[in-house]
């Protein structure tokens, strides 16, 4: 099958390193086991983080490898255990495989499960024709769907959809919430946000199509900057949920909140450096979400189905990988990009 193989690690040119390449098709092991004709495969932050050497668990990620862990598609075969597919449905996969027995998991937080596999990450991942994953890790679409129109759930859609139901908590209808970044990822967020919660939602991004974009979707207020929505805002904001987590955006954020508030972090670019009696003095939340659980990926797809959230798509094709990494380096994406092989 063809598959984008990541050969080197690189922060300049990705086309030297990210190729299309003929790789051996996955073949059914267990009886447990689906292999999915993968039509989109989300391209994510985390993609460019391991093309760029980072470490995830214990080192970077062994190469060659093919990224991808936003994936979708249809059964292509199934195993002879399988009880709930068959040959044909469209299903998103949720992106960890674990074995049900580790407590964590059993608790409903699949994601904190330290030994699990994750397609793109540890295992060969989407960015290909076809993906192996355990039936526990498919979720059903409805038989009329696209299914990449899913891809971004499976990770950037569940980071969001757990932040913004942390935030929710204690957000009243009186309150105002930040969405920080709402061109990419944040764009999901601030639906999510709108939907859980009754507060007034601004979001504030730099780019003014992404501006337009938040507006669009239902933001009761957009800004450029944490100082432009802080002059137009009666009160300082009870939550605020950054995307970018850049230096910047972390510092305004701290001096913005309300006494009581919450910072619920997506973005990892930043650190934060604060002494603790701030954060006791004020009685300040500061929480991080990497993703979510699979009964929040049912969720979100639920919502998708009902047209109640829009996942907006930047689509490119397999041979067009290199490009579509380098446009989300460069900031060019507008929603998510998604491969569709």
């Amino acid at each position: 099958m063809r598959a984008a193989l990541l050969n080197a690690y690189t922060t300049a040119e990705i086309g030297d390193v990210v190729r299309i390449e003929e790789v051996d098709s996955p073949v059914i092991e267990a009886a447990d086991e689906l292999i999915v004709r993968v039509t989109g495969a989300g391209v994510c932050r985390t993609d460019l983080h391991i093309l760029e050497g980072q470490e995830f668990g214990e080192g970077p990620v062994p190469l060659p490898h093919v990224l991808g862990h936003e994936n979708a598609g249809v059964v292509e075969a199934v195993g002879a255990g399988v009880e709930h597919f068959t040959v044909g449905d469209p299903v998103v996969c949720y992106p960890f495989h674990t074995t049900g027995l580790d407590h964590a998991e059993r608790r409903g937080c699949e994601h904190y499960v330290a030994d699990r596999s994750t397609p793109g990450i540890n295992a060969p991942g989407g960015y290909a024709e076809f993906l192996k994953i355990p039936e526990r890790s498919a979720v059903a679409l409805p038989r009329d769907s696209e299914p990449s129109a899913y891809a971004p759930l499976a990770d950037a859609g569940l980071a969001a959809f757990r932040a913004c139901r942390k935030a929710a908590e204690n957000l009243r209808s009186n309150d105002t919430a930040y969405i920080v970044g709402a061109g990419g990822l944040g764009h999901l967020g601030l639906q999510i946000l709108k939907i859980l919660s009754p507060a007034t939602v601004v979001a504030i991004d730099v780019r003014q199509e992404a501006r337009d974009l938040a507006s669009r979707l239902g933001a009761d207020a957009v800004h450029a900057s944490f100082s432009e929505a802080t002059q137009a805002s009666v009160d300082p904001p009870k939550a605020v949920i950054d995307f970018v987590g850049s230096e910047e955006t972390l510092s305004s954020a701290i001096a913005q909140i309300q006494t009581g508030g919450r910072l619920e972090l997506v973005g990892v670019e930043g650190r934060i450096d604060m002494p603790a009696r701030l954060l006791v003095e004020r009685e300040l939340t500061v929480s991080g979400s990497l993703v979510g659980t699979f009964a929040e990926l049912l969720e979100l797809t639920e919502l998708v189905a009902d047209g109640r959230l829009e996942v907006v798509t930047t689509k490119y094709s397999l041979g067009q990988v290199a490009t579509a990494l380098t446009d989300l380096r460069e900031g060019r994406v507008l929603g998510r990009a998604v491969l569709v092989p």
